[in-house]
């Protein structure tokens, strides 16, 4: 009886410890599971994605992939799609089910266009090589409130890139080093985020310094939406949502003080070479507009100039503008009237007694022929074949062909998309390299 009782003893020690070993072993299973989430979409070998959503109440689920539309299939409660193999780029994507947009909840990688958030994707191997996050060193991000007048405003924020070393050069005892400067524009609806956000234009910066593509470079980020000071939500001021809708913004008043308030603020707190030789100034659609006629009012600054779907004209004149105030004015009413019961009620945007700064826009032709004199040593000009800007850009060529000025011109596959304004700031900066002219140091 003592043995078996003694037998007993030893069996039951043996049993709690293994299963306090199987409650330990769950319990970090469960933590596991719970902290570490699986990545989506898959990335499979042939450059195909295969996206997975479960939304066990959802009938149908839309998976909208770079802003097409892709009915996903249901197995129970599962929604999947799985793209045919896709070139390499940075891909955006949400999810329409019930009535809503949706984030996906297995993919921590958000992004923002106006007021659309979106996840996002690389398919490597190529161009998209250049978005990518790498084990390399890294340029740093200012985001630097500057004094402004625009608008009736005190100051608003723009975003400054500083290259690799450029903290640790400053630092030393040796003579500091100076660098050329990008200024680089965004498009309708964005702001002093944009580039550095959707355009990944820091990792395309990074990732080229590194690879000796180009030399380093302080490339500033301003905001060009004349209504916001920033980012929605990022400023203490201001607290007014993103809109497509920006009219406002093509009244010359940003780039009348452009030079005045950005350039001279650079070129007083940052390390750049302030002359024509080593200023570059692009932008994408409105910040094409920007670009354009910053330049073309200030003809002696900036010797490489890049227009990337550029709107080439501002369209809004003394014969239309009205027009546009009252298109403005009834749309604004009719949202009102849809978000009375929901959102704020915003007045609609006066523009007719700003017209006085819309002369910036006149004496295209003249203007053009003070520019060309000493010519830029880059003017480029890139467009999708799709854009429905394209036919604009077309007539703009028409007046630089028909004076024979020189420039660059690029025409891709595509739209008026970010994949290519990605592309446009790589092919830009390779450009800028190649003819030896802002990275001249």
């Amino acid at each position: 009886m003592k043995l078996i009782r003694q037998g007993w003893k030893e069996c039951r020690s043996v049993w709690d410890s293994s299963s306090k070993l199987l409650a330990i072993g769950c319990w970090l299973l469960a933590v596991g599971f719970q902290t570490v989430r699986a990545e989506q979409p898959v990335v499979n070998a042939d450059h195909s994605a295969t996206f997975t959503l479960k939304v066990p109440e959802a009938r149908k689920v839309v998976l909208v992939l770079s802003g097409k539309e892709y009915k996903m299939e249901r197995h129970g409660d599962v929604f999947t799609y799985t793209t045919p193999p896709l070139p390499s780029e940075m891909y955006t994507y949400y999810y329409k089910w019930g009535g809503k947009e949706e984030l996906d909840p297995e993919n921590s990688r958000v992004t923002r266009d106006i007021a659309l958030k979106m996840n996002f994707f690389f398919i490597e191997g190529d161009v998209a090589d250049y978005y990518l996050d790498k084990d390399i060193p890294h340029g740093h991000i200012d985001k630097v409130w500057y004094p402004s007048t625009l608008n009736g405003m005190s100051q608003r924020r723009m975003f400054v890139y500083t290259p690799p070393g450029y903290t640790a050069d400053e630092a030393s005892d040796s003579l500091h080093e100076s660098y050329p400067v990008l200024y680089l524009l965004h498009g309708t609806g964005g702001d002093e985020t944009s580039w550095a956000d959707y355009g990944r234009a820091c990792q395309i910066l990074d990732n080229m310094i590194h690879r000796h593509a180009i030399q380093p470079l302080i490339v500033v980020m301003p905001n060009g939406n004349v209504e916001l000071d920033a980012a929605p939500g990022e400023s203490p001021y201001m607290d007014k949502k993103p809109s497509g809708n920006n009219i406002s913004s093509w009244l010359g008043k940003f780039e009348k003080l452009f030079v005045k308030e950005i350039v001279n603020y650079t070129e007083k707190h940052y390390r750049v070479k302030a002359d024509k030789q080593h200023r570059a100034i692009a932008g994408l659609s409105m910040g094409g507009l920007h670009t354009l006629f910053i330049t073309l009012n200030n003809p002696d600054m900036f010797d490489c100039v890049g227009l990337f779907s550029a709107q080439t004209t501002n369209m809004l004149d003394e014969n239309n503008i009205f027009k546009m105030e009252r298109f403005n004015h009834n749309m604004q009413r009719f949202r009102n009237v849809l978000a009375i019961f929901k959102d704020k009620v915003a007045r609609p945007v006066s523009l007719s007694y700003r017209m006085k700064d819309i002369d910036i826009y006149n004496h295209l032709e003249e203007k053009l022929a003070c520019q060309f004199e000493h010519a830029p040593r880059l003017y480029y000009m890139a467009i999708g074949h799709d854009d429905f800007l394209k036919k604009m850009n077309s007539e703009y060529r028409a007046i630089l062909d028909k004076h024979g000025y020189p420039y660059t011109y690029v025409e891709t596959d595509g739209d008026h998309s970010w994949e290519n304004w990605r592309k446009y700031l790589v092919d830009f900066l390779k450009r800028m390299q190649s003819i030896n002219n802002l990275i001249n140091l």
